[in-house]
């Protein structure tokens, strides 16, 4: 009989890994036709001999000649409105175009086409899939995907809709945060009380974490979807190009190539500096200067003044730390031990920080870039069978609710309810032979409408003519296991199952994921 074959992918903003399980018990990082443990979550549409996009290292070299044409961070739209205020500040610091959709969502615009997240995310998935396959001389078709753990419902739909254009079956969604905890083998030993701390490229979230008796139980989670490594980054850039600009006069903003090739300086920069106190930009005809010439740029830069420029972001990792303990009731120093994952916890500004807020040095993981992998790979096996003994139990991320009318929202499922979880709410008619009832679904907790956001319109249709408050109706909310959102309604006192419409507000419709799917095999 053939071994089930068991892949764990970290699909990540700036770099995606595949892991999987040995025979022997033993946790495998799957390398790429590179040699490297991490892909680059980057696709090029640029012409190429058999006309399909480039997709993950050979993309990102073409990132400096063809600036426009290479699509990165897709990860920090997938399943976000165009006209939200985060993506707006996103689209103006990136080379290519970023776009609206007929429904408001976020698309991009590349090689004269409109692509959704969703779209780039399948190539990049595709692209691990493969090196699974080459791994294990075989076809895979299933995987356990992680998401950010504060990631919405449309952004985990989002990312379910890329793996199946991908090919994939997607057996679990699995937060981050929690991941990274099975990687580092929190399950195992002593019962004990975590802090997960995922920085990554382009989300940071944290969640606390018990271990009793074989019991993995995450009891709290929080996080800031906008907040990662593209923006140390992007604070790296904004303040060498304004230096550039105000000592040579030159705008880098309007020049694509020039600011890419400072875009990949400033990464690097930030990697040398995790190790050294300082080091060196070297960057030859970098830019026309006013007069005609080259200009050749060279700067060193101190440990110190990038901790200085990204002052700010390093603020923003607090609040979520604080709240996520808050929210569980209790204290930083109710915290036994505290882990780092994702490639910007190497900064030790990062590490400084995050051990200020929980008043103990953290655990650091040999390599974050790829642990969440690992984990998701872990809880393959243990959905297989092949590690025993734990159990693993995760929460919502975020609070959902229903309008209630007059501007008002009210809570069904509150965030970090366990999952899978079912809450019920019962709706009448308010008029005489009313033969539908409307129920808009928000998420959020705000008691105003206003501040939440809209996840969908669900109609209940088909119901018997009565005077008005005499039908009752039983709408259910679950929230899966991948915390995803599920409604169901029934008819109270009877056996009849109204039927149910659904309007989804944003995201790919399933002709739509089907349609991609058949265009990504052909």
């Amino acid at each position: 009989m053939t071994a089930k074959r068991t892949i764990g992918i970290d699909l990540g903003t700036t770099n995606s890994c595949v892991a999987t399980i040995d025979e022997d018990g033993r946790p495998r990082i799957l390398t790429n036709r590179q040699g490297d443990t991490t892909t680059p979550s980057m696709c090029a549409f640029v012409d190429t001999a058999n006309g399909h996009p480039l997709v993950g290292a050979p993309a990102k070299r073409q990132a400096v000649t063809s600036p426009k044409e290479v699509v990165f961070a897709a990860k920090r739209l997938i399943g976000k409105r165009y006209d939200d205020h985060e993506v707006q500040e996103l689209a103006a610091s990136l080379p290519y175009d970023v776009v609206s959709a007929a429904n408001g969502d976020a698309w991009v615009r590349v090689h004269g086409m409109q692509l959704s997240p969703q779209e780039i995310s399948a190539l990049v998935l595709s692209e691990v899939r493969a090196l699974a396959e080459q791994h294990f001389g075989g076809e895979v078709d299933e995987a356990i995907i992680t998401v950010p753990a504060y990631f919405d419902n449309q952004q985990r739909q989002a990312t379910k809709d890329a793996a199946e254009i991908a090919g994939l079956k997607v057996r679990r969604l699995l937060n981050e945060p929690t991941a990274a905890a099975l990687g580092y083998g929190a399950h195992r030993g002593a019962n004990r009380r975590f802090a997960v701390c995922d920085l990554g490229g382009g989300t940071f979230d944290v969640s606390i974490v018990n271990v009793e008796d074989g019991v993995f139980e995450v009891i709290s989670t929080h996080g800031d979807a906008f907040l990662g490594g593209d923006d140390f980054d992007r604070a790296i850039i904004e303040n060498l190009a304004h230096e550039i600009h105000r000592e040579h006069g030159i705008e880098l903003a309007v020049d694509a190539q020039a600011l890419q090739r400072l875009r990949e300086a400033a990464e690097q920069v930030k990697h040398a500096l995790s190790s050294a106190s300082e080091t060196e930009i070297a960057l030859p005809f970098l830019a026309k200067l006013p007069s005609g010439a080259s200009l050749d740029y060279k700067r060193r830069i101190e440990r110190a003044e990038l901790e200085f420029w990204t002052e700010p972001i390093l603020q923003r990792l607090e609040p979520p730390c604080y709240e996520c303990v808050a929210r569980c009731g209790l204290a930083a120093r109710d915290i036994d031990a505290v882990i780092l994952v994702g490639g910007m916890t190497r900064m030790p500004a990062v590490q400084r920080r995050i051990e200020g807020i929980f008043g103990k040095p953290p655990l650091k993981v040999v390599n974050p870039d790829e642990i969440v992998s690992v984990g998701a790979a872990t809880q393959c096996a243990i959905l297989d069978g092949t590690i025993d003994d734990v159990v693993l139990l995760d929460v919502t991320s975020r609070a959902l609710g229903i309008d209630v009318g007059g501007g008002k929202y009210q809570v069904v499922i509150p965030r970090n309810a366990t999952i899978p979880t079912r809450e019920h709410k019962i709706v009448a008619t308010t008029e005489n032979g009313q033969r539908e009832i409307t129920v808009d679904v928000y998420e959020g907790e705000s008691g105003h409408i206003r501040d939440n956001r809209h996840l969908g319109r669900f109609v209940i249709a088909g119901l018997d003519p009565a005077p008005a408050g005499d039908v009752l109706v039983v709408v259910d909310f679950t929230v899966n296991v991948d915390g995803l959102l599920r409604v169901n309604a029934s008819e109270l006192g009877t056996d009849k199952k109204p039927e149910l419409r659904m309007t989804a507000t944003a995201g790919l419709t399933r002709h739509d994921v089907r349609r991609l799917a058949e265009g990504l095999r052909s």
